[in-house]
């Protein structure tokens, strides 16, 4: 009875030393992670540019003056030497339609004025003038020299000219061919007037007014870009799977033999700009409260990139901020946030990193573009300032390698009891040590 008593005790406290021992384990191997955030911020440099809000628009080329040649009169083509894409200039002869009629014409106005003259020459020549007489003779004279011009006039313009220089076209017909006045022979569209007609969206469409400055580039003109100035704005939209866009016509200022007809370009509207503009880059731009800010950069927080590619230093930020790169969030009095790095090219921005966040301007602003934002009030250029980086995020898990915790737990436990199992790996020796003796 006392054995198996005995037997009992030491299967509880083996039991129970196992417990515990696991539990320790437990908790070494699978410890708490910890998670380190750091914010880190580049430099970028105040700077003054020429600033533009812009609206954009696709669309085709076409000719701002196109003439169709048309013959004067009914009758026969012919000298038609010109062809579709030749290049003709004001004034040079075309083609004739040669008419008959037309010679006939001039031919019977001829002979009238010619019966009119001598029977006006009788009249006054005669032994008895008769007044009356002679002043209707005088009448058909000049009635006959209106008849003779109009006939003369109608035959000259059989000959056809054209009435702008440009380009052909299209030529609709060949010599020989019966011609009628007022049907087109041939087009021409003068290449030096040049527009593109552009599609805008319905939402920019009121951003947009007359003489407005554009740049122009097309897909197949690489390394140049065009100028041009808004001439019209339909006032009538139209409508494709439910998006309304409006024809907006820009002039080209500055055309070459490069733009051909037809050809698909990009047009960027100015429709706000101010010239020498104090930029920052958006990305700098903090919103706290309604408030504007930007964070000025003290030079001796700043650093090498090469110096500190390693750093992972944590930096504290305003909990209620709302970056326009970034927005901030407050959990306890630390804030995280996620941003965007900016543009960092040529405009006055720099390598330095730095992982102080600086001190809070407030700013006044103006012109507002998708890079850039105009600063009309608080800093000067060649201030630095700073701009958020994306943050990191860093997590380490506090852990022993193995059991060993678990191991030492039990060995001190068997050998010293309860207190054994606590404490450092030392202070559990101690008690093993305690206990054999």
């Amino acid at each position: 009875m006392k054995s198996k008593l005995i037997k009992a005790i030491i299967a509880c406290v083996v039991v129970a030393m196992l417990g515990t021992g696991g539990y320790f384990g437990y908790k070494n191997y699978f410890g708490k992670k910890t998670t380190t955030t750091s914010t880190r911020y580049y430099s970028a440099s105040v700077t003054k540019m020429n600033l533009s809000k812009t609206v954009q628009g696709t669309g085709s080329v076409y000719s701002g003056s196109t003439k169709d040649v048309t013959p004067n009169n009914n009758g026969t083509l012919s000298g038609l030497t010109v062809k579709t894409g030749d290049t003709v200039k004001a004034g040079q002869t075309l083609f004739t339609a040669s008419s008959s009629d037309l010679t006939k014409a001039v031919t019977t106005a001829q002979n009238n004025l010619t019966k009119a003259q001598l029977s006006l020459s009788t009249d006054e020549s005669a032994d008895k003038v008769d007044a009356n007489k002679v002043a209707q003779d005088k009448i058909s004279v000049s009635d006959a020299e209106d008849q003779l011009t109009t006939a003369q006039t109608a035959l000259n313009s059989i000959t056809v000219t054209a009435p702008i220089g440009g380009l052909v076209t299209a030529v609709n017909n060949v010599n020989g061919d019966t011609v009628q006045a007022g049907k087109s022979v041939l087009t021409i569209q003068n290449m030096s007037s040049l527009n593109i007609n552009v599609s805008v969206d319905e939402l920019d469409i009121n951003k947009i007014a007359l003489n407005q400055k554009a740049t122009i580039k097309f897909d197949a003109i690489s390394d140049k870009t065009y100028n041009g100035t808004v001439a019209s704005i339909a006032q009538t939209g139209t409508t494709s799977n439910s998006v309304t866009t409006y024809n907006v016509v820009v002039t080209i200022s500055n055309p070459d033999s490069n733009i051909k007809l037809g050809m698909n370009g990009t047009a960027t509207i100015a429709v706000q700009s101010k010239e020498n503009a104090l930029v920052i880059p958006a990305e700098a731009l903090v919103e706290t409260n309604g408030q504007k800010y930007v964070r000025v950069a003290d030079t001796s927080d700043l650093s090498s990139s090469s110096n500190n590619s390693g750093s992972s230093n944590s930096a504290a930020t305003n909990g209620s901020e709302k970056s326009t790169s970034a927005q901030s969030g407050n959990n306890q009095g630390q804030s995280s946030s996620t941003g965007s790095q900016g543009s960092n090219s040529g405009n006055g921005n720099s390598s330095s990193f730095s992982n102080s966040g600086g001190k809070l301007v407030a700013i006044k602003t103006g012109l507002e573009t998708e890079n850039y934002i105009e600063v009309t009030e608080g800093v000067k250029e060649g201030d630095k300032i700073l701009v958020q980086l994306p943050q990191s995020t860093t997590t380490n898990s506090n852990r022993n390698n193995g059991f060993g915790g678990m191991g030492q737990g039990m060995n001190g436990g068997m050998g010293g009891g309860p207190q054994g199992s606590g404490g450092s790996s030392q202070g559990r020796s101690s008690s093993g040590s305690s206990g054999k003796n």
